[in-house]
């Protein structure tokens, strides 16, 4: 594993060459008051000097002495490997088929801990533990670089500790960078990672250096409050499946979908065809699809979960409880964003709780 203490006008030099070897580099940008991760041309794109206000309910954004003191907004990865819209073919009126299969090259800088392991979740979805390998989303997924930033101030709605994902992303990454006061900490943990790494001026880091991301992280690990208990989570959901506690926070959620759209390992989606104006071909779209929606669960128009409780006990014990008889793992990350992007507030954290103390 290389490892190297880069300045931090260096990571300008770093963009170049990601560019240079032909990816398409997604970042975290600052738009319209909010931190979003989007394709980029330059480094001067990248949002720096910014903290956020996460809540229930509520996100702000404010200046900061750290350049990456912030975590993540709304977006995740999901939207570029498998976007909200993809277009599969177009069928003529012969009943020929033409495939759309989009190919690009990634680079994935800023992500965190937390949606480095959701990607480990998606490719289960759709190539490893799928019999039936998704050749849209391992078209975008193949030759992906990633630049993780360990997160040394956390949200307060973060709980990547509970699932094991955070706040350092322990070597899930290319390259990892820690922020410290004089530069940046950058380790290397693949052949990509230090292709990449050695074409940046920078100098062997010193005791101090380390001496110093050991602080950060432990302050950011000990700053964390939110928590699931996970032990033994799965089974403990099912045993509470008729509990009124559904019924209760039914009364306060919209069934809105936000906290689906937002999550970065949510993948549902429904399958549409677009027939052209003038009858010249039809087009057929993958489109997310959220389980909040009535219509979702429907069998011959009839919906089997009818009531918004039963809906978001589907959506809870997804992630909680048959993710893990399905593929062996959580299907949450801890990140938060379900509880920061609630219209009304709901803390999936405090759900869980309540409903293991209901019993």
């Amino acid at each position: 594993m290389l490892k190297k203490l880069v300045p931090k006008e260096e990571l300008g030099v770093l963009i170049d060459l990601l560019k240079k070897r032909g990816y398409a580099v997604v970042a975290p940008v600052l738009k319209d008051g909010v931190v979003l991760f989007e394709e980029i041309n330059d480094f001067s794109e990248v949002a720096k000097g910014i903290e956020e206000e996460q809540e229930k309910g509520h996100y702000r954004v404010k200046e900061s002495g750290f350049w990456f003191g912030y975590v993540h907004g709304p977006n995740s990865l999901k939207h570029f490997l498998h976007p909200p819209r993809t277009e599969l073919l177009r069928i003529k009126p012969d009943l020929s088929q033409e495939v759309h299969l989009e190919r690009k090259k990634y680079a994935f800088f800023g992500v965190r801990g937390c949606d480095l392991a959701s990607l480990r979740i998606l490719d289960y979805v759709f190539i490893k533990k799928n019999p039936h390998k998704d050749s849209y989303y391992s078209a975008l997924r193949e030759g992906v670089f990633t630049v993780a930033i360990n997160c040394t101030q956390p949200a307060k709605t973060c709980f990547c500790t509970s699932m094991g994902t955070g706040p350092f992303t322990e070597g899930k990454s290319d390259l990892t960078i820690t922020e410290l006061k004089d530069g940046f900490l950058v380790r290397a943990f693949t052949e990509k990672g230090e292709e990449i790494l050695k074409g940046l001026r920078a100098e062997a880091p010193k005791g101090k250096d380390y001496r110093e991301e050991r602080t950060l992280r432990e302050r950011a690990i000990s700053g964390i409050k939110r928590k699931v208990e996970t032990e033994g989570l799965p089974q403990k959901l099912l045993e509470r499946l008729e509990s009124p506690l559904w019924e209760e926070v039914a009364k306060r959620c919209l069934a809105c979908g936000s906290c689906a759209m937002v999550c970065p390992t949510c993948f549902c989606y429904e399958v549409v065809d677009e027939v052209s104006l003038d009858g010249s071909e039809s087009v057929r779209f993958r489109s997310w699809d959220v389980c909040f929606r009535e219509e979702f669960s429907a069998i011959h128009g009839v919906p089997l979960r009818s009531s918004i409780a039963s809906r978001y006990r589907q959506w809870l014990l997804h992630k909680f409880s048959y993710w893990v008889g399905q593929f062996g793992e959580f299907g949450c990350v801890g990140c938060g964003r379900c509880i920061t992007w609630c219209p009304v507030g709901i803390d999936i954290t405090e759900e869980v709780g309540r409903l293991l103390s209901d019993g």
